[in-house]
């Protein structure tokens, strides 16, 4: 019989082959948009993730596809679509505690403001591109808020109200003048500590604002 008989393969460690270069070639894209801006080239880019060109074109069409798909990721540090789902049956506050701390924890990052500068410097140019990141990303998780906040309010956990203003108000609680301290090296990002009190206290007084038992404004 055949040393080989009977013998079970060996799996593979790590991640599968196809995903470890889908994950390096958006993690090279977002080193080099960041560090060279938007005039990066896609061969710059498959050197970088040491992945071909072939390989790109075969997941996206165009350079702009790419820069769509990393911006769609970081958005993704704010919620996943498998996240969402999952907060739209939990009680209004455990979801909005849960969506706060993860959005404070994206906005909190200086590497987000990296993104600001790319946007600012490219938008003559590409005066497409301010809204298009805005959709994937910031807007993206925002409207999450804004439909969480519906259907909590759909459930009476929250008395009638405008979803789109309810949601533009918690997240000024949340951020506040510090988000802009921050962002300009004014004081240093919040600790994880400072998030969590922050959120808390955000969601408290949105809910003494919003609960079920409050007046209509």
């Amino acid at each position: 019989m055949s040393q080989l008989a009977g013998k079970t393969p060996k799996r593979q460690r790590g991640r599968p082959k196809d995903e470890a270069k889908a994950i390096a070639l958006l993690d090279a894209a977002r080193h080099l948009l960041l560090t060279k801006g938007l005039d990066v080239t896609l061969e710059e880019i498959s050197i970088c993730a040491n992945v071909s060109r072939a390989t790109i074109y075969s997941r996206f069409e165009s350079k702009e596809d790419l820069i769509e798909a990393v911006i769609r990721r970081e958005s993704d540090l704010t919620i996943t679509d498998e996240e969402f789902q999952l907060s739209e049956n939990l009680p209004v506050k455990e979801a909005l505690i849960a969506f706060g701390t993860r959005y404070l924890n994206f906005i909190n990052g200086r590497e987000l403001h990296g993104w600001d500068r790319l946007i600012s410097s490219a938008s003559a140019a590409h005066p497409e591109l301010p809204r298009k990141f805005f959709d994937a990303g910031p807007g993206r998780g925002q409207q999450m808020l804004v439909d969480i906040i519906s259907k909590a309010a759909s459930r009476n956990e929250l008395c009638s109200l405008d979803a789109v203003t309810a949601a533009d108000e918690l997240t000024g609680l949340w951020m506040g003048l510090s988000n802009l301290e921050i962002k300009l090296g004014a004081r240093e990002p919040f600790t994880q500590v400072e998030i969590e009190q922050k959120v808390a206290r955000g969601v408290t007084l949105f809910l003494k604002i919003y609960g079920p038992d409050c007046i209509a404004m």
